[in-house]
């Protein structure tokens, strides 16, 4: 049945008429399976996770707290996995949030819902990324909020175009509220903020009163296994930092947390009251079990090397077959490159792609204000290593016929 004949089409919100969002696209696509070589979804390889430990810890924890792990818990998260996540923050900066500064998500895209029904009324200004994740544009949006687009260059953001944004915001009378930014092996671009710039970001948004929302979905996942300084390290006061275990743990735990001035926290704990109430409690107790007893981060090293030897295989696929053709960014962690095939529009290129049995997602969506672009993103997390070659060389196979 069409909309225009479904009679409950015209009674749904506006929001939901718009259609499927680019992020439904993306998922689809990733679990169409049949004979595609797949860049698309940001998803770890399942064949990493440590299915035994997992199997053993979760039933050692419905055995031992059944009373916990199978009820519900509090809307911040049981106190035993916000400790370790405390701890866990501390060990990779020279800083710990305090009790009432952290809360337990439901994986990373919660905790952007819970900042913008705390933060947002309608027509404010979320200053992002450009490129940066579509999935929060379409959560700030979700809430009434604008996303304006702040500058980024071969080096990730541009610290000081948060003041052309600010002066743009003003004029189209929307009040900026906070600035959203991956700094770490950014979705989609790969880059990796260097420290000036952070330490730039800090200073401005702390002169302008602007909330950075900081994004460290991959931080974990640089593969020298290096660190550096965070915005919330520098700038805890103007900082709410936002992560997920779902790249180096598992996504089907949904496990997040947010962690930020105590004022912001305890709002975003009220709105979580009305959204899912609280993170599931099994994979709470899981992960704190995991947390306290070293195994994550005993399994950091193998993630981090075996994502790097997939980005390794595919930039020398890149380097044999679209030296000529393209440009790409050069990962050092995390789990995407970004493309740019000069003259080419992305989403034409991504639809013959498909028909050559190559899925990526082109680099439009990843734009707040763009309906073309000739960028494009493929995730490299899950495609195994003797199929880079050949889905590069239908890649190639589709500019050819776009450029025909």
């Amino acid at each position: 049945m069409s909309a225009a004949s479904d009679v409950w089409f015209p009674r749904l919100a506006e929001r939901a008429q718009a259609g499927p969002s680019e992020l439904s696209a993306v998922l689809a696509l990733a679990a169409s399976g049949g004979d595609l070589v797949d860049f698309s979804g940001g998803f770890p390889d399942p064949a990493l996770f440590d299915t035994r430990l997992l199997a053993e810890t979760a039933s050692k924890v419905i055995e031992t707290r059944p009373e916990v792990a199978l009820q519900y818990a509090s809307n911040t998260g049981l106190p035993g996995l916000r400790e370790a996540l405390r701890q866990d923050v501390a060990r990779t900066q020279a800083v710990t949030p305090a009790e009432d500064e952290l809360i337990v998500t439901s994986g990373g895209v919660d905790a952007m819902t819970l900042i913008s029904k705390a933060m947002l009324n309608v027509g404010d200004a979320v200053l992002v990324e450009a490129p940066s994740y579509l999935g929060a544009f379409s959560v700030f949006r979700t809430h009434e909020g604008r996303c304006l687009s702040m500058r980024n260059d071969e080096h990730g953001l541009v610290p000081d175009s948060v003041l052309d944004v600010l002066e743009d915001a003003r004029m189209g009378a929307s009040r900026p509220k906070f600035v959203y930014v991956i700094p770490d092996f950014q979705n989609p671009s790969g880059l990796r903020l260097s420290e000036d710039r952070r330490e730039r970001l800090v200073e401005i948004c702390r002169q302008h009163g602007l909330l950075i929302l900081e994004d460290v979905a991959y931080r974990d996942l640089a593969y020298d296994g290096s660190y550096l300084r965070s915005i919330y390290e520098i700038g805890p006061d103007v900082t709410v930092q936002i992560g997920t275990f779902s790249k180096t743990f598992t996504p089907g735990t949904r496990m997040g947390w947010a962690c930020g001035p105590a004022t912001v926290i305890d709002a975003m704990a009220q709105a979580k009251t009305n959204t899912d109430q609280c993170a599931g409690a099994l994979g709470q107790c899981i992960l704190e079990s995991l947390l306290r007893e070293g195994h994550y981060t005993q399994a950091l090293p193998r993630l981090r090397e075996a994502y790097a030897t997939r980005a390794g295989a595919l930039m020398s696929a890149f380097d044999a077959g679209l030296r000529d053709t393209a440009t790409w960014t050069v990962p050092e962690g995390g789990f995407f490159t970004w493309l740019d095939i000069p003259g080419v529009d992305t989403r034409r290129l991504a639809e013959v792609a498909v028909e050559n049995g190559l899925a990526f997602v082109p680099g439009a969506p990843f734009f707040a204000d763009r309906t073309t672009s000739s960028n494009l993103r493929m995730s490299f997390s899950r495609t195994p290593t003797d199929q880079m070659a050949e889905g590069v060389e239908r890649l190639v196979r589709s500019i050819e016929a776009v450029r025909a």
